[in-house]
């Protein structure tokens, strides 16, 4: 029922941005026709589908850099870490796997997506003179080995100490390796609870950490609630996508001064390319996602689906901007969480109600659910007009 309603509610955007392209599959036993369309985002799309947030990463070029010399100087890849920490330079997928779902994993991550942190060595330590003893090594026939775990080890426990020492980890968290979404949230909270105030509109079943409803109630990707009122905070996160969005959405560049907006521009070659690279999500066969349907590598290849990704990439260019400016400023609003109290008996929203309730106007209740979208961010499924609608005339 709510899904209808949604489709409903968004059609006149969706159009907008819709084309299809019939096609003939060719060799098939039976020649079937396949309709290759896509559908624009909205903002409220923007903000929650995670594709979205990786699409953005590879599309938008930042304009206000931390400059490159302090990146380079602070960062390392994950290659060349899990190599030193496993004493070699071509470390194996299973090594990289283990590394990246660990605590000292996310931390890394972490650490590189802040980039100006310097590390915090030890005294005595010369990063310097440990690389060039590991090439001497190397240069007269040996393997550094055992240097090479040693430089991996004070690298990664110095990046990892900078964040401790900047008050973003607590050091009992260090004591084991078992990553949570509880501990993602955490460090999250105390880095920018200042820039985005948890407003106290969300309550979990299974939480009581205000970092973890902070985290619900901004948005961030893997601290969704299920249908249930569940978040479960133990369970494993997929970090990367919960990076992305802080990054892209929240004042996230740290300056001297403390936080701030990365400021961003599209770069319409890296936007045609991210839409390629993510059209089996993006693009559509018979209402349907590409990736999904048997002939996918195939549909992939077709002239079609190719002037998809580019009249898509077209769509978007001029709006990219002014959404992410949008779902920045939603993700600063409280949520609804009880329609109960977070509306019907709320004192804002009391004469709209009653207006609504005697009139059962059209009117009123684009009052009432402009109202509320101004003040809550509205989860994609809850904005609608005929959710607010089924809200007014059914809870008391």
């Amino acid at each position: 029922m709510k899904k209808v309603v949604l489709i409903a509610a968004v059609t006149a955007v969706l159009s907008v941005g819709q084309i299809a392209y019939p096609i003939q599959e060719v060799g098939a036993a039976t020649a079937a026709s396949y309709r290759i369309s896509y559908k624009m985002p909205t903002v409220n799309t923007l903000e929650e589908k995670e594709v979205f947030h990786a699409l953005l990463k590879g599309a938008l070029k930042i304009k206000n850099p931390h400059p490159a010399s302090i990146l380079d100087k602070n960062r390392k890849s994950l290659t060349e870490i899990v190599g030193d920490l496993n004493g070699t330079d071509t470390p194996r997928g299973f090594m990289i796997d283990e590394f990246v779902v660990s605590k000292n994993g996310y931390l890394f991550a972490l650490y590189n997506e802040i980039g100006i942190l310097d590390p915090v060595y030890p005294q005595g330590y010369d990063p310097a003179a440990i690389s060039k003893q590991i090439l001497e090594q190397e240069a007269s026939g040996q393997w550094g080995g055992d240097l090479r775990r040693k430089r991996g080890e004070m690298e990664l426990k110095a990046r990892i100490d900078a964040l401790v020492q900047a008050g973003y980890v607590q050091p009992e968290e260090l004591k084991d390796q078992l990553l949570t979404k509880q501990f993602v949230a955490e460090t999250l909270y105390r880095m920018y609870k200042k820039v985005r105030p948890f407003k106290g509109s969300v309550a979990p079943k299974d939480s009581q950490s205000e970092a973890v409803r902070w985290a619900v109630e901004v948005g961030v990707p893997e601290f969704q609630v299920d249908a249930k009122g569940y978040v479960y905070p133990q369970s494993q996160p997929y970090y990367t996508n919960s990076l992305d969005f802080i990054q892209l959405f929240l004042p996230s560049k740290k300056t001297a001064a403390g936080w701030e907006y990365f400021q961003y521009e599209v770069n319409q070659d890296m936007l045609l390319e991210a839409v390629h690279n993510y059209s089996g999500q993006l693009l559509y066969v018979n209402n349907k996602p590409l990736s999904s349907h048997p002939n996918y590598v195939i549909l992939s290849k077709l002239p079609e689906t190719k002037k998809a990704e580019t009249q898509l990439s077209a769509s978007l260019e001029p709006k990219v901007m002014e959404m992410v400016e949008q779902v920045r400023q939603e993700v600063q609003k409280p949520r609804v969480w009880d329609w109960r109290t977070d509306v019907i008996r709320h004192p804002s929203f009391t004469k709209l109600v009653s207006e609504y309730r005697k009139t059962k106007s059209q009117k009123a209740l684009i009052q009432v659910y402009q109202s509320v979208k101004a003040r809550y961010n509205l989860f994609d499924r809850q904005d609608s007009l005929q959710v607010i609608k089924s809200v007014l005339d059914h809870i008391r």
